[in-house]
């Protein structure tokens, strides 16, 4: 008989609920994993061509590609309030934050993450380990 992996620390969910104030596209030291095909859905959500929108907003990291900077270290699609220009078409990894390995990874790294982001712990709604656990086979 196959051994049980052990349930992960959050076996009970956790509570998340984003507060919408951009801070985990704020800052420098990172990067934003996109597809080309992801590149492409937001260049037409922005209505200019493949080639355009790689120029501007694409750079070569290694064997991937990026998401440049703005010059501030933010986001490139932050606007003045901080909201996402293109947000029903962000890249996966935006799209599962904070089901990150790096943030979930033990109880230690959710809390410390905790400091950045007011979403983490708030909210009635306790997101599954299953649903955790999906968000996180996506974002590979």
């Amino acid at each position: 008989m196959g051994k049980k992996k052990d349930a992960p620390w959050y076996k009970d969910g956790l509570p998340f609920d984003c507060q919408g104030c951009g801070r985990c596209c704020r800052g420098p030291g990172g990067y934003v994993w996109i597809t080309e095909e992801e590149a492409r859905d937001i260049a037409g959500v922005l209505d200019i061509s493949f080639e355009a929108f790689a120029k501007t907003y694409l750079r070569q990291v290694g064997m991937h590609l990026a998401l440049v900077d703005a010059p501030n270290g933010d986001c490139i699609f932050l606007d003045e309030k901080g909201r996402c220009k293109v947000y029903e078409n962000r890249p996966i990894q935006c799209k599962t934050f904070p089901w990150w390995p790096e943030v979930v990874a033990d109880e230690e790294s959710w809390e410390q993450e905790k400091e950045n982001c007011p979403g983490i712990g708030k909210g009635e709604k306790r997101h599954s380990a299953d649903k955790i656990n999906s968000e996180l086979k996506r974002n590979n």
